[in-house]
């Protein structure tokens, strides 16, 4: 096993790791892609500078390694301020934290007629949902279950080298037909869960099925035979970008990518430690025979706090549930505990889209009102009484809005009102944390990194942990 250097490439990878697919280290891809390129570094970084005006590339700005930092002049003027943050080195849970208090300020402004977080989660302006299970199950089902799922190389010219932003032939674990329908459910849920909407509520709710509630619709699958349960996940956060690498045998290698940062955390020998950003959700497995729905729950860049079909490209170094990269934590909610955390979850919605559409937030308030690892946060500690994720970086003001917020909001709020108040005050904040609340801080960051990785900060946090209590 290669030797874990703190101070050295923070996406490094660990060799050997067990892998269906070739992968190749990010700076190792970058440096041949230049050597193939016949350009300077200059040059092709000139070339990447151009190629960042499109949105999936934002994340490129802080994951790029420190030889390979692309200067705010370089960039379009309206990210030029993000850049300057990050050209000199990696994000602290404090930067982060102040950096989305601030992100109205560093993101492109929302285009006019861009619909709002509670416009998105009760479908409003979108095509009709189903109002019987039939209906809902035929979505997609003129797909065939063979059908080609990979990704393949976009047409035109591709990077200077021969890197793409994006895996190509990998493949997805459902067929486009299913995914379609997680993503046809995921409306539903949400469709049911802005019910609670006073203007809706005034008026006659929305049902499926003669169900006008997440739970009440869950309960009814279960009596038809459906199977459910729903799990806390993380896993490393590259924020769907992908990058790969023609090799020269033929075929791809795929570029294992993840977002670094400093944890504001001391190690044993004194200096900062170093990780890898998680992702976090909710996720919600229905099944009924060989028929499976896919979804999760979390605050997401799609512009809302709600549900999601889960129908990420199978990576298999980041979301791959079977051999550690994705890793679960908490309580498995099944019967009535799940309905009940369906109820929750449509609070948190309730709350979270009204207070973003209200305060006209960038992204639904993502970041403002918590990362995707702030609403699972939320999730667990209201639930379970504790908290598993690192870093936790809901502001205080933001709390005390959404504090605000939901006092009212008494008639549709439902018996988890009070628990989710509470939960507010009692979660961490991860901006700054010393003495026993970094050791319990650090506890937090490993519970919350993948069992298997092959990327050696991973590794380096994990195979230095005591063993730990699920």
């Amino acid at each position: 096993m290669a030797p874990l250097l703190r101070d050295g490439d923070p996406l490094a990878l660990v060799e050997p790791w067990p892998c269906d697919v070739p992968l190749t280290g990010f700076e190792d891809a970058l440096e041949r892609s230049v050597f193939r390129s016949g350009l300077s570094r200059a040059d092709w970084l000139k070339r990447l500078a151009e190629d960042c005006h499109k949105p999936q590339l934002l994340p490129l700005l802080w994951l790029l390694p420190s030889r390979w930092k692309l200067a705010p002049a370089q960039l379009p003027e309206r990210l030029q301020a993000l850049a300057g943050l990050l050209e000199r080195g990696l994000l602290t849970p404090a930067l982060l934290a102040a950096l989305a208090d601030d992100l109205p300020h560093l993101l492109p402004p929302a285009q006019s007629g861009q619909a709002d977080p509670l416009a998105l989660w009760s479908s409003q302006g979108q095509p009709a949902l189903p109002q019987q299970l039939e209906a809902l199950l035929a979505t997609g089902s003129d797909q065939a279950a063979g059908e080609a799922s990979s990704e393949r190389p976009p047409r035109g010219h591709p990077l200077s080298g021969g890197l793409l932003w994006q895996n190509v032939g990998l493949s997805y674990e459902q067929t486009a037909g299913e995914r379609q329908r997680n993503a046809r459910t995921a409306r539903v849920l949400n469709r049911l869960g802005a019910n609670r909407l006073q203007r809706i509520a005034a008026a006659s709710p929305w049902s499926i099925d003669g169900c006008s509630s997440s739970s009440a619709w869950l309960q009814h699958l279960q009596q038809q035979g459906w199977q459910a349960e729903a799990r806390l996940r993380c896993s490393v956060a590259s924020f769907g970008l992908g990058a790969s690498l023609p090799s020269e045998q033929g075929g791809w290698s795929q570029v294992p990518l993840a977002l670094p940062i400093r944890t504001g955390l001391l190690g044993d020998d004194g200096q900062e430690r170093r990780a890898l950003l998680p992702h976090s959700c909710l996720e919600l497995n229905l099944r009924q025979g060989d028929l499976w729905i896919r979804l999760q729950y979390y605050q997401g860049t799609e512009g809302l706090c709600g549900w999601e079909g889960l129908n990420d490209l199978h990576r298999p170094w980041q979301n791959d549930r079977h051999n550690g990269t994705v890793r679960y934590f908490g309580e498995t909610y099944t019967g009535e505990r799940l309905l009940q955390l369906l109820e929750l979850c449509e609070l948190i919605a309730l709350v979270h889209n009204l207070e973003a559409s209200e305060q006209q937030l960038v992204k639904g308030g993502y970041g403002s009102l918590g990362f995707c690892i702030d609403s699972s946060a939320l999730i667990q500690q209201v639930m379970e009484g504790r908290c598993q994720l690192f870093p936790v970086l809901m502001g205080g003001i933001w709390r005390e809005r959404l504090r605000r917020r939901s006092s009212q909001l008494e008639p549709q709020a439902g018996p988890w009102l009070q628990a989710y108040r509470q939960a507010l005050l009692d979660l961490p904040h991860d901006g700054s944390v010393h003495g026993s609340a970094a050791d319990e801080a650090l506890q937090r960051l490993r519970h919350c990194q993948p069992i298997s990785s092959p990327f050696a900060l991973v590794q380096e946090l994990t195979l230095a942990a005591p063993p730990q209590s699920p």
